[in-house]
């Protein structure tokens, strides 16, 4: 034999042998037919020109040749079991730094306490959190980045994560003082990225008007604040518009195309565990809202 090429699985199979007493009790142990363990038993004898296994009753012992090779063999596979078992406990560690880039306000609202329990639940884990605008097109070399545009996410997972549902507010100040009746014509408040606003009129006819802001501003937060201190109007989501901010909602009976968030991360092969786990519980957090 010049080479061990394709021999340590047999003669790891015939230490399992020599230890238990029997080619049955091998191929229980490996979940091997008997067949194969005796066919790979002989060919590697035949292999090596040696006789390692003969009968002695019922029980298969190793010939003073084969007792030779299991005392050589047997320590170093015993080693090479619990190294294999530390690195498949390792793998399964959740440990490691991940590099996230999500919505200042979702993070706020959302999974600020989630990555705090994670990071306490996973005591050797480290997470580096970039927040950014709503609308921001976020860092690609994240490893997991919240976005509702997706056009630089070619070749990654994009899981989407919620649908958030959109529709014309003002406060009741504004509502009270100026004419709310021309969409066209209102004071109107924007994020950076909306040029045009589209939208679908009661008679189901789809239009599309250019927004010429009083305010323009990358944050949605501060869109917000301005809406509710009497600004103008702005297309917000739905589900943070809250009863404390008293404002009216305008042109109901317009439909404003919803805007699809996404969970955006690179597609691998061996994903880390930190990574899997953190997504499901945000996927998770999400559903229940």
């Amino acid at each position: 034999m010049n080479s061990i090429f394709g021999s340590i699985d047999d003669l790891f199979l015939f230490c399992k042998v020599v230890q238990l007493g029997s080619q049955q009790g091998a191929a229980k142990e490996l979940k091997l037919p008997v067949s194969t363990v005796s066919r790979r038993l002989s060919l590697m004898e035949e292999k090596l020109g040696v006789r390692l296994l003969e009968k002695k009753g019922r029980e298969l012992v190793a010939t003073e040749t084969g007792q030779q090779y299991y005392q050589l063999l047997e320590s170093q596979f015993t080693d090479l079991e619990s190294h294999c078992h530390q690195l498949k406990d390792h793998k399964e560690e959740v440990t490691g730094t991940l590099r996230l880039s999500l919505p200042y306000r979702f993070y706020n609202s959302y999974v600020r306490e989630l990555i705090t329990d994670f990071l306490l639940e996973f005591p050797h884990s480290q997470i580096e959190v970039n927040l950014c605008a709503e609308d921001a097109l976020p860092e690609t070399d994240r490893d997991l980045v919240l976005t509702f545009d997706i056009s630089r996410a070619e070749g990654m997972i994009a899981r989407p994560l919620f649908l958030a549902k959109h529709s014309v507010f003002v406060s009741q100040s504004y509502w009270q003082n100026n004419d709310v009746t021309e969409i066209e014509t209102i004071d109107w408040i924007r994020l950076d990225d909306q040029k045009s606003l589209t939208y679908t009129d009661a008679k189901q006819t789809l239009k599309q008007i250019n927004v010429h802001p009083r305010l323009q501003v990358n944050d949605l937060d501060q869109v917000m604040h301005a809406v509710i201190k009497g600004l103008g109007a702005a297309r917000l989501p739905i589900h943070l518009v809250t009863p404390e901010m008293d404002l009216v909602e305008v042109f109901s009976e317009y439909q404003f195309p919803p805007r699809q968030s996404y969970l955006v991360y690179k597609q691998r092969k061996f994903q880390p565990k930190a990574l899997t786990i953190l997504i499901e519980r945000i996927m998770n957090a999400m559903e229940r809202i």
